[in-house]
């Protein structure tokens, strides 16, 4: 796989996210980011969480610089990169592999999009049903709702990653158990 690729195409395939480093020769790191756009996309669009279209900007100048820093790498460092799938192991798509924080975040996540889920469903099912006065204040908490569990997220991110997570010396050898098998 050659880093030297025309800078032209280069250009061209980085303005679509995952598009430029399947160019590259970077097949996992493409798809991956792809997937994430398409994934954000269909569950902003679809399940209503508008919201979350915020991360679409943020995904695709990833990708842009991305794609610009790999072709700028020296022949050696370029081919000493492993293409694997962005934001996860290889082990992690094996059965019962995932960490115990990754379980808990995805947990988090699913609850999060179920519950506001659940909300827009029952609001718009028995929301007829409801006095104008109090339809006005449910259908105002439906449009904030997924600010709210977002924003709550984001401050949760921000203080577990201010007060460090602390490694358990169990997780340390667990790891090391693992990695001489």
């Amino acid at each position: 796989m050659a880093n030297k690729k025309n800078g032209f195409w280069t250009f061209i395939f980085s303005l679509i996210p995952g598009a430029g480093e399947m160019y590259m020769g970077f097949f996992k790191q493409g798809l991956s980011l792809m997937g994430l756009c398409a994934i954000v996309s269909i569950v902003a669009s679809f399940l209503g969480i508008e919201e979350l279209v915020i991360l679409l900007p943020l995904i695709w100048f990833y990708s842009f610089f991305h794609v610009h820093h790999l072709r700028s790498l020296p022949p050696e460092e370029f081919h000493a990169l492993e293409d694997k799938i962005l934001f996860f192991d290889d082990r992690d798509f094996q059965l019962g592999t995932l960490t115990e924080n990754r379980k808990k975040a995805i947990a988090v996540v699913l609850v999060v999009v179920g519950v506001i889920l659940l909300w827009n469903s029952v609001l718009d099912l028995f929301g007829w049903i409801l006095p104008d006065f109090f339809r006005e204040i449910l259908w105002s908490l439906q449009n904030l709702l997924p600010r709210l569990a977002i924003a709550v997220l984001i401050l949760y991110a921000g203080v577990r990653m201010l007060r460090g997570t602390p490694v358990k010396k169990e997780d340390v050898e667990d790891e090391d158990e693992d990695e001489e098998v």
